[in-house]
């Protein structure tokens, strides 16, 4: 069986640099928390930038509470969020702390920030959203007049309030374009101010996009099948056939399925296809019964092969419960990091694409 992802990429963090890290926290600890909140940040980020340099550690202490929390932060960099996972996962147990991933929701709804002579408030950015096919897309305004001077300014000042107010990872991951106009387009909804744009948010994921971020249950499993041909093929050429798991779409983008692994296993008639579903439905199986990862679609491509979509927590973990499986031939498996969950909804968009053609014509797919 072959493996596309075989250690780590360019840019990823080493086991060892990340044991280094904590063994060296775990060693200063005593001498860290005698400190001011500000002198332990600045020295325990001193520690985290000769490992990860592009990762920030935040220290949240609350009067009479019996921890403190260790929160670590990408700066909403996404290309760094592997990194930071990893870093988390591995963290020991430090008694006294809680070590969180990714920046909170600021508690403050109307809070405020200031740069260079300007000050906006939440209640004077106004935000609109709409579906970006899977993804929140918003529109950005201001309800008080900017200076045409500082207007760059007020748009940068925009979009940090924006990542305090949503929190680091439903900033990053769950929402798509942000344009800041200086009027709304009319198939925008709910322009109001960002001060109360987070319940907003939070309805329109669950109630308009079906995030419910809760597996599936047996009785609410949904698929659709459809035909799709790659934009390079010959017009005379088989068809693939997709299964798109609709119901999959509930745990989308969900932080603890950060990974996209997909498995896929030639077959060469009828029944070497049954063995290549079964192999994949038992590891779906696997997966699901506890949790730790879902089928999000299927692909028979070219009457030759069955791809099998999973997006995982663990993706070495992942691959150990694959090679349990009674695969009856060798086949590949390819992992990529996908939070924002790209690959499952480009297809999901191109179902829901298919659905609204009244002339029933096949999605093509990439």
């Amino acid at each position: 069986m072959t493996n596309e992802s075989v250690g780590p990429g360019p840019g990823q963090l080493q086991a060892q640099d990340i044991e280094s890290f904590w063994q060296e926290l775990v060693y200063q600890e005593r001498h860290l928390a005698l400190l001011p909140n500000q002198a332990f940040v600045a020295q325990a980020n001193e520690m985290l930038a000769r490992v990860a340099p592009d990762l920030a550690l935040e220290l949240e202490r609350s009067e009479g509470s019996l921890f403190s929390r260790l929160v670590f932060s990408a700066h909403g960099n996404v290309d760094q969020f592997e990194n930071l996972m990893a870093l988390v996962r591995a963290a020991p147990s430090l008694p006294g702390y809680k070590v969180q991933a990714f920046r909170n929701r600021s508690p403050i709804q109307d809070f405020s920030m200031a740069m260079e002579g300007l000050e906006l408030s939440c209640s004077d950015v106004l935000v609109a959203h709409y579906d970006a096919g899977g993804i929140v897309g918003l529109e950005l305004g201001f309800e008080k007049i900017i200076a045409p001077a500082q207007r760059e300014l007020a748009q940068h000042m925009a979009f940090i309030m924006l990542d305090h107010a949503l929190g680091e990872w439903d900033f990053a991951v769950r929402v798509g374009p942000v344009e800041v106009v200086d009027g709304f387009a009319p198939e925008v909804a709910g322009v109001g101010p960002l001060s109360a744009f987070p319940a907003v948010f939070d309805a329109f994921l669950r109630d308009s996009l079906g995030r419910s971020y809760r597996f599936p249950s047996a009785d609410d499993d949904r698929w659709k099948m459809l035909e799709a041909r790659r934009r390079d093929a010959a017009a005379d050429a088989v068809p693939d056939l997709l299964g798109l798991r609709l119901s999959a779409n509930a745990v989308a983008t969900r932080a603890d399925l950060p990974y996209c692994l997909q498995w896929t296993l030639p077959f060469e008639d009828g029944q070497s296809l049954d063995q290549a579903r079964d192999a994949q439905e038992s590891l779906q199986a696997a997966l699901e019964r506890m949790e730790t990862g879902i089928l999000a679609y299927t692909r028979i491509e070219g009457m030759r092969e069955r791809s099998a979509c999973y997006y995982v927590d663990d993706a070495a973990a992942a691959q150990q419960l694959l090679q349990q499986q009674p695969a009856a031939s060798p086949g590949r498996v390819e992992v990529s990091f996908d939070p924002s969950w790209d690959a499952y909804l480009a297809v999901y968009a191109a179902a829901g694409a298919a659905a609204a053609d009244a002339d029933g014509d096949n999605p093509e797919a990439e």
